[in-house]
């Protein structure tokens, strides 16, 4: 989102303004593995990933000589070993500072925001620059004998002729799906999570604004909580066949008890799995029409929008060349099967004993054959961008980070240890502790960063990290900074994942 808002020559302030937009800067996973003695381990997935040292990998050097490798919050001291983002979090702050350039940051972001206001302004901004917005019922789709969409059938303008169509027509495929026949592949055998009960709810303390989604695991599925500046998104994805609707309506409200009171979840059904060519004919399928993966890692807008970059690629002439819709194809198959494989890890690696259904997603569910040929090879080495199929989205830095997390290395060693230097990754760690202090200096509140739409109040001195207030579940995590005094800051190249 970020490359496309400046790309598209817009404003970041005027985003913010126009759709209740924050900044996320981690996914924040909660209780989807728990220590030896049953209390709940958190971890980040961040936007950066660490750079190399001596040319070797800077997690070789974390698993081989950090003494916080084999400790429960693993994936926390890995985090904060290389990037500012585990304290930006802890302080609830924004990762740009006040009167700071539109799209620059301390670290990597993207945004929260209401969808629907999402759609209004990028239409409002699509129809100011040239193009025709028609808003309209679709009740048929005419396919000639060839089965390409000749026209639609509009309830108020009647029949609409097409060359190219892209159906967004959500679950309901009522295009590339119900029109053109086009099966659907499920993904059930590799993930359990089928339903989502849904609900907006008040901030708890507008004051205090996470930078981050949480995903906190529950007794069958997870909970999702998106802060906006004007209220929070949740919902809890879980598996029917664990928990009724009732019981995950029950199970999400108690959770958040007086700060939900009076709300109402909406259950909605999720099909998982993807449409076996999103490119038929002369359609294509984007979004939901397209496929699905539970929003663990808030995938879908990401694999959208590079759905629209590949047909712009690709885009035929009117003689709809075969192989353009082939090579679309084979990419998107690879994304979908990518997102697949990186979302059931989180499960298939969590070793919660409390509930049947967190033994199921790890013993139960199908892995794929390369899913599991690399964990094996994942036993001796780090994740390497040559053990993917496709890093569209996840490269090996956010497999590692993830492995860490989740406790995969706390009794391993990994076969090239006796090749790297202690002394090496020592003046890394000196570097990067010295350094934080700068990181975070000028760094406010996200809630009064947003407040101030990102201005710099004149002459006024931005209150340092230190008095900002820690979010509730890394509260515990003590910080020591030195004070340092001012320094000029100087512009640091960030590596993204």
């Amino acid at each position: 989102m970020v490359m496309l808002l400046n790309q598209l020559g817009l404003s970041e302030s005027e985003f913010f303004e126009k759709t209740d937009a924050t900044f996320k800067v981690a996914a924040h996973f909660i209780n989807w593995n728990q220590d030896e003695n049953g209390k709940p381990i958190e971890f980040l997935n961040i936007l950066n990933a660490p750079g190399a040292l001596d040319g070797r990998q800077f997690a070789d050097y974390f698993v081989t000589f950090d003494p916080a490798r084999t400790a429960p919050d693993a994936g926390i001291a890995y985090v904060r070993a290389f990037s500012p983002v585990a304290e930006i979090v802890r302080g609830n702050l924004a990762p740009r500072r006040p009167g700071e350039p539109d799209f620059s940051g301390e670290v990597g972001y993207t945004y929260h925001f209401d969808a629907t206001k999402v759609a209004a302004y990028l239409r409002d901004i699509a129809t100011s620059r040239g193009v025709k917005h028609i808003l309209d019922d679709v009740d048929a789709v005419n396919v000639d004998e060839r089965g390409f969409v000749t026209s639609l059938g509009l309830r108020e303008r009647g029949e609409f002729g097409v060359d190219l169509v892209i159906d967004c027509t959500g679950f309901r495929g009522s295009i590339l799906q119900q029109a053109l026949g086009e099966p659907f592949e499920p993904y059930g055998e590799h993930l359990l999570n089928d339903r989502a009960a849904v609900v907006q709810i008040p901030h708890k303390d507008p004051g205090v604004i996470a930078p981050t989604t949480r995903a906190t695991g529950f007794s069958a599925g997870w909970n999702f909580n998106i802060p906006l500046t004007t209220r929070v998104g949740t919902g809890y994805i879980f598996s029917s066949k664990f928990l009724s609707d009732e019981e995950a309506a029950d199970e999400l409200l108690s959770f958040y008890g007086d700060q939900a009171k009076g709300c109402e979840p909406r259950i909605i059904p999720m099909r998982t799995g993807r449409v076996r060519n999103a490119w038929v004919k002369n359609c294509v399928a984007l979004g939901l029409s397209g496929g699905f993966i539970e929003p663990l890692e808030a995938t879908a807008i990401f694999m959208t929008d590079l759905g629209v970059r590949w047909l712009a690629n690709y885009l035929p002439t009117q003689d709809f060349e075969p192989e353009l819709a082939t090579a679309y194809n084979r990419h998107v198959r690879q994304v979908y099967e990518e997102v697949r494989d990186f979302v059931q890890l989180h499960y298939h690696l969590n070793n919660r004993a409390d509930t049947p259904y967190w033994k199921a997603a790890r013993e139960d569910m199908t892995l794929s054959d390369r899913l599991q040929e690399n964990l094996r090879v994942w036993q001796h080495v780090a994740p390497e961008d040559l053990d993917l199929g496709s890093t569209f989205l996840f490269s090996s830095p956010v497999y590692t980070l993830l492995l860490i997390a989740k406790g995969f290395y706390k009794d391993r060693r990994l076969s090239r240890a006796s090749s790297l230097s202690r002394t090496t990754y020592q003046r890394a760690r000196d570097a990067e502790r010295k350094a934080r202090p700068g990181q975070l200096e000028g760094l406010i509140s996200h809630a009064a960063f947003l407040k101030t739409g990102g201005k710099a109040p004149a002459g006024s001195v931005m209150a340092p990290h230190a008095g900002m207030a820690p979010a509730p579940e890394l509260a515990g995590t003590k910080i020591k900074l030195k004070s340092q005094p001012a320094r000029p800051r100087q512009s640091r190249k960030k590596k993204r994942r």
